[in-house]
C-alpha cells in the first residue's frame, strides 16, 4: 500500500504561499505591462483644451485610429517670413505648448513646429513607435507643402530622438539635432529593471544605434550637464556608431528637464541649424538677433519614468 500524504509543516505551506503570491504578483504585473505599454512609455495624459493659443501658431491636425493628431506651427508675423523651420519631436509626457513658451528666445526667421503624440495632449488615439514615426512623415510632408522653401530641421528631445533618427530614413531635411539622446531605450529600461523580461515585453524598442546607420543629415547632439535619466555612457555609444560627424556639445549647468528650459539651448539648436559648413564639429556661425523678452518662469517637470521609474 502507498503511505498516505504527510501535511506539509507549517513554515513550509506559508513559504509555498508567498511564492505562489508573488509568483501571481509578477504575473498580473507583466501583463498590465504588456497591455498598457504604450500609454506608460509615452506617459499619455490629456490636458484640458486651450481655448486661445499665443500669438503666431496656428493648429494642424490628421486623422489617426480612435480621432485626430494636433499639432502646432509657429512663424513669427514680424519676421518677414521663415526661412528655417525646427520640427521638434518631443520628449515623454512632454507638454508641447509649455515648451513653446521658450520660442520667444529664437531668432528672427526660424519657426517652429511640433505635435501631441497620440493619447498625449490634444492628440486621440493610442501611443506607440511605430504611430510617433508615421504621424511625425505626415506632419513633416504637410509643412513641406505649406512652406516651400523652407528649410527643415529636425530636433528631437530624450524620447523623441528615437522618433528623429527614424524619421531620417524616410524623409530628407537639412539637419538633425538630439537633446539627451540614449541607444536603445529597450537596453535601457532592461539595465533598470532587471527582473522584468523587457526584451519579451517591450514593442517598442526605440532602437537608435541600429536606425542611425542609415543618417546622411548632419547632425549635432546636445548633452545636459548632469543626467540620471538618460546616462552619458547612453548617448556615448550612439555617438560612437553614427556613421558620420557628429557635434556635440554639453550644455553647462542643466539637468535631463531644464536642459529645454535654457535661452542658451535654443541659441545652440538656431545657430547649428543656420551653419553651412558641414563638417564643424563646433557652431561657428553669428547668431541671428534675439527678441528682447523676460525669461519665462521654470517649467514643470515632467514624469520622466518607464513603467513607474525614470526614464526618458
Amino acid at each position: 500500500m502507498t503511505a498516505p500524504l504527510r501535511p506539509l509543516p507549517v513554515l513550509a505551506r506559508t513559504a509555498l504561499k508567498a511564492t505562489l503570491l508573488a509568483a501571481g504578483g509578477f504575473a498580473c504585473y507583466w501583463t498590465y505591462l504588456t497591455v498598457n505599454q504604450g500609454r506608460l512609455l509615452f506617459d499619455a495624459r490629456r490636458r484640458p483644451a486651450q481655448e486661445v493659443l499665443p500669438d503666431g501658431i496656428s493648429l494642424y491636425a490628421h486623422e489617426v485610429p480612435g480621432g485626430m493628431l494636433s499639432g502646432y506651427v509657429y512663424q513669427d508675423a514680424g519676421a518677414g517670413g521663415v526661412r528655417d523651420l525646427l520640427f521638434y519631436l518631443p520628449g515623454r509626457g512632454e507638454d508641447v505648448l509649455q515648451t513653446m513658451q521658450h520660442l520667444k528666445w529664437l531668432p528672427r526667421h526660424i519657426g517652429f513646429a511640433s505635435f501631441d503624440y497620440r493619447g498625449l495632449g490634444h492628440s486621440d488615439g493610442r501611443p506607440g513607435e511605430a504611430a510617433a514615426v508615421a504621424d511625425a512623415s505626415q506632419f513633416l510632408l504637410h509643412l513641406r507643402r505649406a512652406l516651400p522653401g523652407t528649410r527643415v530641421h529636425v530636433v528631437g528631445r530624450s524620447l523623441g530622438t528615437g522618433v528623429a533618427i527614424q524619421l531620417a530614413d524616410l524623409q530628407d531635411f537639412e539637419s538633425l539635432q538630439l537633446i539627451t539622446p540614449y541607444d536603445s531605450l529597450l537596453e535601457l529600461a532592461s539595465k533598470r529593471f532587471p527582473l522584468v523580461p523587457m526584451r519579451q515585453l517591450m514593442r517598442h524598442h526605440f532602437d537608435s544605434i541600429s536606425h542611425c546607420e542609415k543618417v546622411m543629415q548632419r547632425t549635432k547632439v546636445l548633452l545636459a550637464e548632469h543626467d540620471n535619466v538618460v546616462p552619458h555612457a547612453c548617448s556615448e555609444r550612439l555617438m560612437a556608431a553614427w556613421p558620420g560627424q557628429v557635434a556635440r556639445q554639453t550644455m553647462a549647468g542643466t539637468d535631463h528637464y531644464t536642459i529645454i528650459e535654457q535661452p542658451e539651448t535654443w541659441l545652440a539648436l538656431s545657430e547649428f541649424a543656420l551653419q553651412s559648413d558641414m563638417g564643424c564639429q563646433a557652431s561657428q556661425a553669428p547668431a541671428a538677433p534675439l527678441r528682447e523678452v523676460q525669461p519665462p518662469g521654470e517649467a514643470a517637470r515632467q514624469d520622466a519614468s518607464v513603467f513607474g521609474a525614470d526614464a526618458a
